[in-house]
């Protein structure tokens, strides 16, 4: 029981109904609806629904180019 109080002692913050990331992200999308406006929602929204393909692309590329110096740096020591 003593360390259920002690935890809420030291942990006021873990009971907020929204976190402070979600506020700052929350705030970044209004100034930047502010300084750009819609178009900046709809590439907001674009990337957020692109996200995990252009993450597949990206990795993708990412280990070709690995393969690709890997077998550069096996044949030119031949």
């Amino acid at each position: 029981m003593r360390s259920i109080e002690k935890n809420r002692k030291q942990r006021p913050t873990a009971y907020l109904p929204i976190s402070i990331k979600l506020v700052v992200k929350i705030a970044l999308v209004v100034l930047g609806y502010c300084v750009w406006g819609t178009g900046f929602i709809w590439a907001l929204v674009g990337l957020y629904l692109a996200y995990p393909f252009l993450r597949a692309i990206i990795s993708m590329v990412a280990g070709f180019g690995v393969i690709i110096a890997l077998l550069y740096f096996l044949f030119s020591f031949l």
